[in-house]
């Protein structure tokens, strides 16, 4: 950066770094001194290694946390567990997760022998990257409330599956039937039965 003596006009060729934020400095030519404050140069040089340092910072910070969400998932999930939704949605079951989605589940009836059958059916799928055993499902039926003179209707039956073992992204679909039931409106649960 070029300095000038205010009196004698005399100019000097100094390092920004020498002036800092302000220094006082004398002139060689007529010994003048004066308050030698930075320059409009020094100023916008030094916000442009602020801001490159701030950018610099900024996409650094993004890369890591991009980093960590996709190839650090486990540390993620322990750390702040609550991301485990964001897993699910963006198609990456956390380890802690069951492997298998049950989908697309609807129920029917069906007269057999002049009795009346409930069924139920749906798609099994293994979401998973690997290989993954499963020995069946359990299905519960309950009525989901008391009515007077009625008690509560339960069923628990279980349903094995021709599939023991699911490849990656297999899907299987099942069905399965149970005879007279009394209640429309029932709670359906079904869980799997892992080997």
């Amino acid at each position: 950066m070029i300095v000038t003596c205010p009196m004698c006009h005399s100019k000097y060729s100094v390092q920004i770094e020498a002036i800092g934020n302000g220094k006082f400095v004398r002139c060689a030519m007529c010994g003048a001194t004066w308050q030698q404050s930075p320059t409009n140069e020094m100023c916008e040089r030094k916000h442009r290694v602020l801001g490159l340092i701030n950018w610099t910072c900024f996409w650094f910070a993004v890369f890591i946390s991009v980093f960590s969400l996709f190839f650090a998932k486990d540390a993620v999930l322990k750390i702040w567990p609550s991301s485990a939704s964001f897993y699910e949605a963006v198609g990456m079951v956390p380890a802690d997760k069951k492997a298998f989605v049950i989908q697309k589940v609807s129920n029917f009836f069906v007269r057999k022998d002049g009795k009346l059958y409930m069924g139920l059916r749906g798609e099994i799928v293994n979401v998973s990257d690997e290989v993954q055993p499963l020995a069946g499902i359990t299905i519960s039926l309950k009525s989901d409330e008391k009515t007077p003179g009625n008690a509560e209707y339960k069923k628990i039956w279980t349903h094995d599956l021709a599939y023991k073992k699911f490849l990656p992204n297999q899907k299987v679909m099942f069905e399965t039937e149970l005879q007279s039931v009394p209640y429309s409106n029932l709670i359906c649960n079904i869980e799997l039965n892992v080997l």
